[in-house]
């Protein structure tokens, strides 16, 4: 059954509230991302992260002081724990303990999957969905290995969605992707599918030097648009999608509630500038807990808020 709160395609934006704070009007569907480590067991090109420094990691006490306050100023109900690849955190177990004893309703972690092979302990501490990166290309953690880890009967119970980008060589071709969404289906591998476009990057990430990184590999506007639209086509002849073109203020979000639920992730002509915040008169759709342990409105240092 497909829930309201797993599926951010089926919220809507349009009842904004004014945050006497933060003096901003923000989404009442706002959630915080958390940057444990920039350190990563892999280096992919397209990563926001691709280019920082690996050996930062996320201070727990300034975090979770700094959490605790953001949380209760805006009324936050959920959080997802990025990275870098998130299960290296040497703190990892007590960041989330701590974001479970604030109240969270909802405590997500993104990984590569890689350390799900060796250990998923962490997920008892508190996790109530797991997004796993699933890509052809990185040869690590596959899909076999995702069955392994579901067959695994010591395997807490979580909701599991599968996060893949398109890009060169990694389902850009309608065959391929329609084969490996198929797939998922037939051995109902997982929850729900989140299948984006790359989107390019500029001065606003959280290094400057990601600006040219992975240019190569992304699809022109036309080719994601083409792709996305003749994949949803094809499931609309025997199912009624979904769209919703602001759900987050930015994004353009198409949910195809097949037995395994896929968004389509459209962020055609954007880029990371676009996603500030930087006018008076936007939304707050999203809050960043930087590496750092500040709070931020954007991937960089220059929107901190001051709490």
């Amino acid at each position: 059954m497909i829930q309201l709160n797993d599926l951010e395609v089926l919220r809507s934006n349009d009842k904004i509230v004014y945050n006497d704070f933060l003096k901003r009007n923000i989404n009442p569907n706002l959630y915080l991302s958390i940057v444990a480590t920039n350190n990563c067991q892999l280096k992919c090109p397209y990563c926001i992260n691709s280019n920082t420094d690996r050996q930062q990691e996320l201070p727990l006490d300034k975090a979770l002081k700094n959490i605790k306050k953001a949380k209760d100023i805006l009324g936050i109900k959920e959080c997802v724990i990025l990275g870098g690849e998130p299960t290296l955190y040497s703190h990892l177990n007590d960041l989330i303990d701590g974001l479970h004893s604030f109240g969270f309703e909802k405590i997500c972690l993104t990984t590569n999957g890689i350390r799900l092979k060796e250990d998923f302990s962490f997920i008892n501490h508190g996790i109530t969905h797991l997004n796993i990166s699933l890509h052809k290309s990185n040869g690590v953690f596959g899909f076999t290995d995702l069955l392994r880890f579901l067959d695994n009967d010591a395997r807490p119970s979580v909701k599991i969605r599968i996060n893949t980008n398109v890009y060169r060589g990694n389902h850009d071709k309608f065959n391929d992707l329609m084969e490996w969404l198929y797939l998922f289906e037939a051995y109902n591998a997982c929850d729900s599918i989140r299948v984006s476009n790359i989107i390019r990057k500029d001065n606003f990430s959280v290094n400057a030097q990601n600006n040219k990184i992975g240019l190569d590999l992304i699809l022109s506007d036309e080719e994601y648009n083409n792709l996305f639209d003749a994949v949803i086509a094809e499931y609309s002849k025997h199912l009624s999608c979904i769209d919703n073109p602001s759900a987050l203020g930015f994004v353009d979000y198409t949910l195809i509630p097949d037995k395994i639920p896929i968004i389509i992730n459209r962020n055609i002509n954007s880029k990371v500038s676009e996603q500030v915040c930087e006018n008076s008169d936007s939304v707050i759709n999203t809050v960043k807990c930087l590496v750092s342990g500040d709070i931020s409105l954007s991937w960089n240092k220059n929107n901190i808020i001051k709490l």
